[in-house]
């Protein structure tokens, strides 16, 4: 078991090496890799089926092409995607031609042409021209081989038993490859659209986000006001500003990491505090602003308590270890249904640096 195990472990390894070129994926590879192998096991049961129903003309017929696929194989790893793609479908021409010519129209060769058509889109993601032109190839040959080849006597006529029997192995090869083919585009394209809108959203969060205290960032609280202030809502609208008191002494006394710790802790505890409130984001540096539905006697009742939490806040210095203790100061002030939002802020803002002026750690409304 153990022994099967590490064997499958290989197995899994060398179809999952990675290609020559490190400008190109080796996906295709992998996929024209397990291809290959399918192939491989084809080839061995056609012999199989030839030993059983033609026995006197059983002589390792397809043993060329058993080794021309492994030669193959051992190109996905050394030569470019394109190299590999084209040296895989010039064999595969042949070897559909051969079987076609030797063994009739009736045992189904031709139809390997259809993931042959379906591997060059996987091949060539840009190539337009390409894909138009290789398609145009294929359906030419495939109408030589209909028109030309179906109706001419095989050299090695089969029975119906044994056209039956190559058709079922032929069906069933055909649609497994189709399958592993279809499946591991479809997976890549699923897989590429999951990671796009993953990134569209997190680009989308970072736009609308401060990244050090993960709070709502001003463009954000901006487009909130306008939407918020543009209809006819009667509802209550109040806003407050508020800044860290001597935070630029914090920074030159503790450092700038110190600093953003206190930022951090800020954001944390508004966002705690906010969540059934109203709005909060940081508006620039060291200040933040706050949006609640409520008229300004309740939002300056919200805005001093959390004051007051701020006051009783211990900060760690990360430098240090050192506890400190921080304030800050607010202006609030309520919409009144007629101001702008800039003079709706600049009002708070006003109140703000009245707050400064007149002792700091306290909320003006």
């Amino acid at each position: 078991m153990n022994f099967l195990k590490e064997l499958l472990k290989k197995g899994a390894a060398l179809i999952n090496g990675d290609v020559r070129y490190e400008d190109e994926s080796n996906q295709f590879c992998i996929m024209l890799r397990v291809c290959q192998i399918m192939l491989i096991v084809y080839f061995l049961l056609f012999e199989l089926l030839t030993f059983i129903f033609w026995p006197e003309g059983s002589k390792l017929l397809v043993l060329p092409w058993i080794l021309i696929i492994i030669g193959g194989f051992w190109t996905t790893y050394q030569f470019r995607t394109r190299v590999v793609f084209h040296l895989f479908s010039f064999f595969t021409i042949v070897w559909i031609w051969l079987f076609v010519r030797y063994f009739g129209w009736d045992v189904g060769s031709q139809h390997y042409l259809y993931p042959l058509l379906v591997v060059s889109f996987f091949a060539t993601y840009d190539n337009i021209r390409g894909k138009v032109i290789y398609t145009s190839v294929l359906l030419v040959f495939r109408l030589y081989l209909f028109v030309f080849l179906s109706k001419r006597t095989p050299v090695y006529p089969l029975d119906l038993r044994a056209q039956t029997s190559f058709q079922i192995l032929n069906m069933v090869t055909l649609f497994s490859i189709l399958f592993y083919v279809c499946w591991m585009f479809s997976s890549t394209n699923q897989e590429a659209e999951k990671k796009l809108a993953f990134y569209n959203q997190r680009l989308k969060h970072e736009a609308r986000t401060d990244a050090l205290t993960g709070l709502l960032n001003r463009r954000s609280m901006m487009e909130f006001l306008e939407k918020r202030t543009s209809g006819d809502s009667e509802e209550f609208l109040s806003v407050a500003i508020g800044d860290i008191d001597f935070f630029k002494r914090i920074n030159d006394t503790r450092g700038h990491n110190c600093g953003d710790e206190v930022l951090r802790r800020l954001g944390a505890l508004f966002k705690d505090y906010m969540e059934n409130k109203g709005m909060i984001c940081r508006w620039g540096g060291e200040e933040f602003f706050f949006a609640f539905s409520d008229n300004g006697d309740i939002a300056h009742t919200y805005v001093d308590e959390l004051r007051t939490r701020i006051e009783a806040m211990e900060i760690t210095d990360p430098s240090t270890g050192e506890v400190f203790h921080i304030t800050m100061t607010f202006g609030v002030e309520e919409y009144d249904f007629t101001s702008t939002i800039t003079e709706l802020i600049k009002r708070a803002d006003d109140k703000l640096y009245a707050g400064k002026d007149s002792g700091r750690n306290r909320t003006v409304y």
